[in-house]
C-alpha cells in the first residue's frame, strides 16, 4: 500500500512540473529571433529590428488562462503602433504538450504551429519554415526560434 502510494505521488509530482515547465501564462517580452538559414547560417534578426524601430524593444505579450493573448505595442512606436496592434492585437493561443498554436485576427496571415519550451523565465518558440510552406518565408530562411522572457 505505502509502494502503491508513493508511486502515485511521484507521478503526481512529475505531472505538476510537467504541465508548469510549460506554462505560457503570463506576459513575456521577446528577447531573440534566430533566423537560421538553408546553407546554416543563424542571425539574431532582434537587435537589427530593436535599431530600425527601438520601440519595439518594449512590446509585450500576455497570454492569458482563457486562451486569448494580447499584444501591447508603446505609444512610441507611432503610426507602427496601429499596423502592428492590427496583425497581433489580439489572439488565441492553444498549448498541447510541446506544441503551440497561435490564431492571430488578420487573416492575411496563416496560423503558426511551433514547437515549445519553457524553462524557468525562459519561452522558447521554434518555428519550422520547411514542413510550413503556406507561412511566408523571409528569403531561405529554414527555421526560425523566438526567444521571450517571463516578466
Amino acid at each position: 500500500m505505502k509502494t502503491s502510494f508513493l508511486i502515485l505521488l511521484i507521478a503526481l509530482v512529475f505531472t505538476y512540473a510537467s504541465a508548469q515547465a510549460q506554462n505560457v501564462v503570463g506576459t513575456w517580452k521577446r528577447t531573440a529571433m534566430l533566423t537560421t538559414e538553408t546553407n546554416g547560417k543563424t542571425t539574431d534578426e532582434l537587435p537589427e529590428l530593436t535599431k530600425t524601430m527601438p520601440c519595439t524593444a518594449d512590446i509585450t505579450y500576455t497570454f492569458l488562462a482563457d486562451g486569448t493573448m494580447r499584444t501591447d505595442v508603446p505609444d512610441a512606436c507611432g503610426p507602427m503602433k496601429k499596423t502592428i496592434e492590427k496583425m497581433n492585437k489580439v489572439g488565441r493561443w492553444s498549448a498541447t504538450g510541446n506544441r503551440l498554436k497561435i490564431v492571430v485576427p488578420d487573416k492575411s496571415l496563416p496560423d503558426s504551429d511551433y514547437a515549445l519550451s519553457v524553462t524557468g523565465t525562459t519561452m522558447t518558440w521554434t518555428f519550422d519554415y520547411v514542413a510550413n510552406p503556406q507561412v511566408p518565408n523571409p528569403g531561405n530562411a529554414k527555421r526560425l526560434v523566438i526567444k521571450y522572457a517571463r516578466l
